[in-house]
């Protein structure tokens, strides 16, 4: 679990880092990747990364969430002062890989693209609650039995 939690912040922050945001969207839950792509193509012509390191990583193996936080130094093409500002991430282990589920700056110089500290609602992504609901996370990972039609059950009740 250790050694997925490192490739997927690897994976995403590289793709980041590099503007390969169709790369990045991928570890993110299907429902918040083309929201995170509008909202990165609003912003993709003006930011320039100048560097993106994983300062922090941990993670809670009982329950499969890890958070880690990332330093990213940047400008604009408007104006070349190099700027840094910290994210926090946090990740959920599901169906054997992890997932971006939260994002959220947590210090240094404000980033548009990154939700603050004391939203509520992040702009494009679903929560770890949401996520959680949706995909019935905090049961054993391992036991799929009846999952698939719980899911069902679920979605034929919201659309009743």
């Amino acid at each position: 679990m250790q050694e997925k939690l490192r490739d997927a912040t690897r994976g995403y922050n590289g793709a980041i880092r590099w503007g390969d945001m169709d790369r990045a969207a991928h570890y993110l839950p299907a429902e918040s990747q083309q929201s995170f792509l509008r909202r990165m193509d609003q912003t993709e012509e003006q930011l320039v990364i100048v560097d993106y390191q994983v300062t922090r990583l941990d993670l809670d193996k009982e329950t499969a969430v890890a958070a880690s936080r990332a330093e990213i130094q940047w400008h604009t093409d408007r104006r070349l002062i190099v700027e840094t500002t910290y994210v926090d991430h946090l990740w959920q282990f599901h169906e054997g890989r992890f997932v971006l589920v939260d994002e959220r700056r947590s210090g240094g110089t404000p980033l548009g693209v990154f939700a603050e500290a004391g939203d509520l609602e992040h702009p494009w992504l679903p929560g770890l609650d949401r996520y959680r609901e949706v995909y019935e996370l905090g049961e054993d990972n391992k036991k799929k039995k009846g999952r698939g039609k719980r899911r069902r059950n679920k979605a034929k009740k919201k659309g009743a």
